[in-house]
């Protein structure tokens, strides 16, 4: 029987991988150590990990190695052991934010801004088959995350806004902040959130490398039309593999973010047991935010009809588990999501009650006869009523602009000193 980590009778590319000690296992092959050969009792420089004695010395003597693994296997072990995060549902506990909207969103507004100006340069130069400077961005993301651990739903909120003649490049950026958002959920540390970011910011690189006439389309593209825009997945790992500085993991999100845990998937029908989490994630991000966006060939289907098809879609092409986790995090009605009331009143989501997912909390802007009001706030889940005694319900979504309420008014600094009552978390 081969171990998982044997590479000797497999084509597949090898990658190097550094590892903390403690992640070791045996059957890993060694490449390289934290500290000379010399000054420890392995005879050769490269070996494989044949018993629980060498992997305690290696455990003992560093902090780090670099192993030498099969692509495919090594995203397989990476979901095995950064999936254990969301495996655990029952003890999970889902963080409450810690700093209210109204003090993150400047500088949410701030950094969405600027990762809007650099994912379109870096999608440029992708273009032009340029060298692009990894750190800029990488800098955004590391903003991105803490942000979304201090309150997700300011760059939430962000995400509703949509141009759709900037779809790629404003595609990626929301991918990429709902990404962290949702890694958030799962329990994921720091440190993954922002490879997360990453992998969302840069997964569709490879449309770059698309015809304008085939990915502006705006009607059903033809069987060859469609292989080439199928294209995109392996030709954005190709231009990322070009660049340095990037993680593994971010490559091969572009490359496989189309696969199906049913192997239907492209560019390389891999299987479930090859699909890294980073992947799944994004697999499952890239599809909600396309069904619910606006292109040159369709209109946008609501949210709650994008959940329905994930989760219709949930054990062949997504990870059933992430799906549902995923519909925790979003709700019905998004964050930022503009909703009429059944009162007639207007207003904007501002956070989602975890477990109550029509139940979110509301920013109510105009009144009844959609004039301005001062604004307020109500819980869905205390089960509030208008004037007359009535509940308030979600009677509907509305598109961003509608009775002149732009959820980019409501990204700038402003005080609000009648709602600090308010839970604004």
């Amino acid at each position: 029987m081969h171990n998982s980590f044997d590479t000797k009778h497999s084509a597949n590319k090898l990658i190097e991988v550094e590892l903390p000690a403690d992640q070791l296992e045996i059957g890993m092959y060694v490449k390289s150590l934290d500290r000379p050969w010399l000054d420890t009792p392995f005879m050769f420089q490269g070996f494989r990990i044949a018993s629980s004695t060498e992997l305690q010395q290696l455990k003992d003597l560093c902090q780090t190695v670099t192993i030498e693994v099969e692509e495919n296997y090594w995203f397989s072990y990476q979901k095995k052991h950064v999936g254990k995060a969301s495996s655990k549902k029952q003890s999970r506990v889902i963080p409450e934010p810690t700093v209210p909207l109204t003090q993150s969103m400047p500088e949410a507004k701030k950094l969405h801004d600027q990762a809007n100006t650099e994912i379109h340069e870096i999608l440029e130069r992708v273009k032009n088959r340029e060298d692009i400077n990894i750190e800029p961005i990488r800098e955004t993301v590391n903003g991105f995350v803490k942000s979304v651990v201090g309150n997700p739903n300011a760059l939430l909120w962000l995400t509703r806004i949509k141009d759709r003649d900037e779809y790629t490049a404003e595609h990626c950026l929301r991918v990429g902040i709902m990404a962290i958002a949702f890694g958030r959920h799962l329990g994921l540390a720091e440190d993954e959130l922002t490879l997360l970011g990453m992998c969302g910011m840069l997964h569709d690189v490879g449309k770059m490398a698309i015809p304008d006439e085939i990915l502006n389309k705006p009607g059903r593209l033809t069987k060859e039309e469609f292989e080439t825009m199928k294209s995109h997945a392996d030709k954005g790992g190709q231009m990322l593999e070009e660049q340095s500085g990037l993680d593994d993991a971010v490559i091969f999100t572009a490359r496989h973010h189309h696969e199906r845990l049913d192997g239907n998937g492209y560019p390389a029908g891999l299987k479930a047991e090859y699909i890294s989490l980073y992947t799944r994630i994004i697999s499952i991000v890239d599809a909600y935010d396309a069904i619910s966006s606006i292109r040159c060939y369709k209109s946008a289907m609501t949210p709650a009809e994008a959940l329905k098809i994930l989760f219709d879609n949930r054990g062949h092409q997504f990870d059933a588990d992430l799906v549902q986790d995923f519909i925790l995090m979003v709700g019905a009605v998004p964050t930022g999501s503009i909703v009429e009331m059944t009162s007639g009143e207007i207003g904007i989501v501002l956070s989602i009650n975890h477990g109550y997912k029509n139940k979110p909390k509301v920013l109510l802007v105009r009144n009844q006869f959609k004039k301005q009001q001062q604004e307020r706030i109500i819980n869905l889940v205390k089960c509030p009523v208008n004037d007359e005694g009535v509940p308030y319900e979600i009677a509907q979504t509305l598109k961003n602009g509608e009775f002149g309420v732009d959820i980019l008014d409501y990204c700038k600094p402003k005080e609000y000193p009648h709602l600090n009552q308010f839970d604004w978390l």
